[in-house]
């Protein structure tokens, strides 16, 4: 009997251990929403994030006006959207103020409102390959039920040449821009810069791949960046998340939270 109330005193022990670190949704959802909150405040209120903007948009004047082309060809420069030439950080503030997730509906919400403002440089470096005979194109993943609200906000926000050819969405659920690129080149351009927050903006090598993939591209063109790929940072969300592990978005908030604490790479303390 002594022997049975020991193995039951010590279930219950395990059991209360295990719920001491286990959460309901709502707050595993409140947790994974809070951890978002030190990048999101660097990227509303530090100068070195509107400094790496404008770093990126003048290194990409300067190498546009000194890559050659043929007389013939038409140089063209292809832009991210979101969180390259649009800064939709105040959504992300949202979500982590209510403690939500990203949803659809709420970002085509935040889409709808034109509220989204200009990157710091982004209107100068448009203007700027438009005067000196090129073309930008924004080839974004937003939806294409987007389009008109992205057009006003983009035209809102200064942007010159924006139009259904310039302006170019995703028109299925397939995310891959590469066939996008391609189409610039079939309209006669050549890209000659590539600009965005997300590798997947420069080519789809890096297209769902994991992590260690993505970072092995990055050192096998290691030579391409800050001359025809310009990165912009952006810590609070992107692919790389997802390339901490396989169907993590499909994961839940606690189990996400779990992939985040097991990707970290510490110190060992000096031992």
């Amino acid at each position: 009997m002594k022997q049975k109330m020991k193995l039951s005193i010590l279930a219950g022990v395990i059991l209360l251990s295990g719920c001491a670190h286990s959460y309901t949704e709502e707050q595993a959802q409140n947790r994974l929403s809070s951890q978002s909150t030190l990048a999101v405040n660097w990227m509303q209120q530090s100068g070195e994030y509107r400094a790496l903007s404008w770093q990126a948009f003048n290194t990409a004047k300067n190498i546009f006006m000194h890559i050659p082309v043929s007389s013939e060809e038409r140089k063209a420069v292809i832009v991210d959207i979101d969180e390259t030439v649009l800064n939709n950080i105040p959504y992300e503030a949202w979500l982590i103020e209510k403690n939500k997730s990203y949803s659809d509906k709420t970002w085509h919400q935040w889409v709808a409102d034109r509220q989204a403002e200009a990157m710091p440089g982004a209107v100068s470096f448009a203007n700027f390959v438009l005067a000196h005979k090129g073309r930008v194109f924004y080839i974004s993943n937003r939806d294409a039920v987007d389009y008109q609200s992205t057009v006003d906000n983009l035209i809102q926000q200064g942007f010159p040449d924006i139009n259904r050819e310039t302006v170019i969405l995703k028109t299925t659920g397939n995310t891959d821009k590469s066939a996008r690129f391609k189409d610039v080149v079939a309209k006669g351009y050549t890209p000659v810069i590539f600009i965005g927050d997300n590798l997947n903006d420069f080519t789809g090598e890096t297209w769902h791949k994991d992590n260690m993939q993505r970072r092995r591209f990055v050192d096998e063109n290691h030579e391409k960046f800050g001359m025809k790929f310009i990165v912009l940072p952006n810590p609070s969300y992107g692919d790389w998340e997802g390339g901490m592990s396989q169907h993590y978005w499909k994961l839940s908030p606690e189990q996400k939270m779990q992939i985040r604490k097991k990707n970290l790479i510490s110190w060992n303390g000096g031992a």
